[in-house]
């Protein structure tokens, strides 16, 4: 291979619907947008049984931020963490 292949945005594994669909900007204080993401927070919150328990805050970056954040905000200074190995 003569060109570096960036890993981010998504694993190689993304689709081309989706590598194609990320193409497409849109502004954080769009309408269409702003609803998009409320469904999404509404949607994930109801499917773990949240309720008015809990807020599905999104993250925006690639999926390693996303585990970074949630690991250095979820877990206690004296915590500890299980990473499983599936050789994937």
């Amino acid at each position: 291979m003569s060109e570096p292949i960036l890993l981010t945005p998504g694993p190689l594994t993304t689709t081309l619907a989706t590598k194609e669909a990320m193409l497409v900007d849109w502004g954080s204080w769009d309408g269409a947008f702003n609803a998009l993401t409320a469904s999404v927070c509404r949607d994930l919150a109801e499917i773990v049984n949240g309720g008015e328990t809990y807020a599905c805050v999104p993250l925006q970056g690639s999926g390693t931020f996303s585990v970074e954040a949630a690991l250095g905000t979820l877990v206690p200074g004296t915590g500890k963490v299980l990473v499983p190995s599936n050789g994937a």
